[in-house]
């Protein structure tokens, strides 16, 4: 009984990993439900015109893969050199693929992929594997044979792995894997083996950024200058047996430089006097200041005499035509405009010419191409009379369009049918 309780929860767990593989082919082929016709249907699945579709694959079909080829790998596997290697689903790709035992378009992939430099972890070949097996409509293929493979199942897979179970006691597993990625061998892809690597996307959940804040060391520097200034205000005040108005320790540095900046402001009643230019006077005593002052001048404007002159305020009085109050020369004409600038605004923009140029005549619109073409992504023999044979790489001139699965195409002067599904459209 415990046995069967054992062997029952294994199989829901080998469920699980098919329900993340049926998950991400929904996405998938729901990102390509928004084409009405091939040319945007094949614009969809390029990865550098519909950069989504990578990180689509590469965020929900690539992980789920990952997980399924990963589920019961035997930790270490023999090695003639090392002794003993770590296994990855990296090392069932290279195990997968060696010459004899897989077709001559997997091998490439494999050795495509393993000069791909920037690919630096064993999780970011696999990804790259698999964008290539979707290039090249082979993702149900490598899957098929790797289960077809006992020896290289039994050298790297544990009796309860999935790949294990689905080759012996339940082969149901293998043909819903199958038939979970035949919908991916219809569509077209064109994805970068370097998407990963070009788009940086994170391994890992996003950290959160670090709160804001000063440095120690800025913070100190800060306390410091704040102390001195407060002594400073202190001293220009003249008030000994007042304490400065500083900033407590308690608050932020923020906070206390502005708290601390305000005793330096002179119009309220609490800042500093400052000193008038010119000859030493006696000091008037505090209660005398009234009466010190001429006739005819407010106590506030005894302080401003020295920055009315400052900003060309003349020494004398100065009396307008009129008689009326005094008028101050205004800061602004300190610098008069120069005699040239003031004849440029007088002027104006630049005259005119006389004649007008003579107009340039407009390039004639080149005629764009309305012939459209597909390379073709693998070899194919014709069945029919009235297919086309090819073979990969080759450029296909597209005459017309017979259904969602078939064009008629043209090569050197011979015409048939041609798989929509074995050709790439040519932008």
């Amino acid at each position: 009984m415990a046995e069967a309780k054992q062997g029952s929860g294994q199989l829901q767990e080998e469920k699980g990993l098919l329900i993340a593989v049926s998950a991400s082919v929904d996405k998938i082929i729901s990102h390509f439900g928004a084409a009405r016709n091939l040319v945007q249907k094949a614009q969809l699945g390029d990865s550098r015109l519909s950069p989504d579709v990578g990180h689509l694959v590469l965020t929900t079909l690539c992980p789920a893969l990952h997980a399924l080829v990963a589920d019961g790998l035997k930790p270490f596997r023999k090695d003639l050199i090392t002794g003993q290697r770590r296994s990855s689903p990296w090392s069932v790709v290279e195990a997968s693929v060696k010459p004899g035992s897989c077709t001559h378009s997997l091998e490439n992939l494999y050795n495509q992929v393993s000069r791909l430099s920037p690919l630096s972890s064993s999780r970011s070949r696999f990804h790259a594997f698999i964008l290539g097996l979707l290039n090249t409509k082979q993702l149900e293929l490598w899957f098929s044979n790797l289960q077809e493979d006992t020896g290289l199942l039994s050298l790297l897979y544990l009796p309860t792995a999935f790949f294990s179970l689905a080759r012996g006691g339940c082969p149901s597993l293998s043909t819903e894997l199958l038939l979970l990625l035949q919908p991916l061998s219809v569509l077209t892809f064109h994805l970068d083996l370097l998407f990963e690597h070009h788009h940086h996307l994170p391994l890992g959940p996003p950290q959160p950024p670090a709160p804001p804040g000063p440095p120690p060391a800025l913070q100190q520097t800060v306390q410091a200058v704040l102390g001195w200034g407060g002594r400073l205000a202190q001293s220009l005040r003249g008030g000994p047996g007042e304490a400065p108005r500083g900033p407590s320790p308690s608050s932020g540095w923020w906070e206390q430089l502005t708290q601390a900046s305000r005793v330096y402001a002179s119009g309220g009643s609490e800042g500093f006097p400052l000193p008038r230019w010119g000859s030493r006077k006696q000091a008037v005593p505090p209660e005398n200041t009234k009466e010190s002052q001429p006739s005819g001048e407010e106590p506030g404007q005894a302080r401003g005499v020295w920055l009315g002159r400052l900003f060309g305020v003349p020494a004398g009085p100065v009396e307008s035509d009129g008689g009326g109050p005094l008028k101050s020369r205004r800061p602004s004409s300190w610098l008069p405009p120069a005699v040239s600038v003031l004849a440029l605004m007088r002027k104006g923009g630049p005259p005119e010419p006389s004649s007008p140029p003579e107009e340039l005549e407009a390039p004639a619109p080149s005629e764009l191409p309305t012939q459209r073409a597909v390379r073709a992504l693998c070899d194919h023999m014709a069945a029919a009379p009235d297919q086309l044979s090819f073979r990969r790489g080759e450029v296909l001139r597209v005459v017309s369009t017979v259904d969602e699965d078939w064009l008629r195409c043209g090569r050197e002067g011979a015409e048939g049918l041609v798989p929509v599904g074995y050709t790439s459209l040519i932008l």
